[in-house]
């Protein structure tokens, strides 16, 4: 067993370097963007990692496209903010690992046949929310979820939202900490 609290320690706490580039038919300035490296947890997703990085660029973009919804690639290929960030890295670079991951953001040309729109993080609370159950549903047939308080999925999903997954730990006196992170 301490073995497995180990790994799971080591997953929770999992770290990506990232340096986001702005797309060049974005840039409306006669400077270039610098790029935007940020240390991104590998369980959580981009529109709760993007933020700073997004504020960053908009000084460099057309004006008309600030309230754009944004979106990233990797190498021509749209990425899909419903995946956990770590995900979409070992599936894109799975075979020839690349740090830092460097991505391309986008403010224009959303690829609505390709993704899916994320206007705000309650979507994503929505999203995550909804993933969290069904793996529980799928291995232990909705016993975990259903058994937690309110304050417990807010504890899980602000510990996922702030990167701050050690809050999921025993030591916290927190009920959903090591029963949900280990079953699920």
């Amino acid at each position: 067993m301490a073995n497995d609290r180990e790994v799971l320690r080591e997953i929770w706490d999992g770290k990506l370097p990232i340096c986001f580039q702005l797309a060049q038919e974005e840039i409306m300035e006669i400077q270039q963007p610098d790029p935007f490296y940020v240390m991104v947890p590998r369980l959580s997703y981009f529109p709760l990692v993007t933020d700073k990085m997004k504020r960053h660029f908009l000084r460099y973009i057309s004006q008309e496209n600030a309230d754009s919804e944004m979106w990233l690639d990797y190498n021509g290929q749209p990425l899909k903010w419903h995946y956990p960030i770590g995900f979409l890295y070992d599936l894109c670079c799975g075979n020839d690992p690349q740090l830092p991951w460097t991505l391309t953001v986008h403010f224009t040309k959303f690829p609505e046949d390709i993704l899916l729109h994320c206007p705000n993080k309650d979507v994503v609370e929505a999203h995550y929310m909804s993933t969290v159950k069904e793996a529980d549903v799928l291995k232990h047939r909705g016993q975990v979820m259903s058994t937690m308080q309110k304050k417990d999925h807010n504890q899980l999903w602000l510990g996922l939202q702030n990167g701050n997954n050690l809050t999921l730990s025993a030591s916290d006196n927190i009920r959903v900490s090591n029963s949900l992170v280990q079953k699920i």
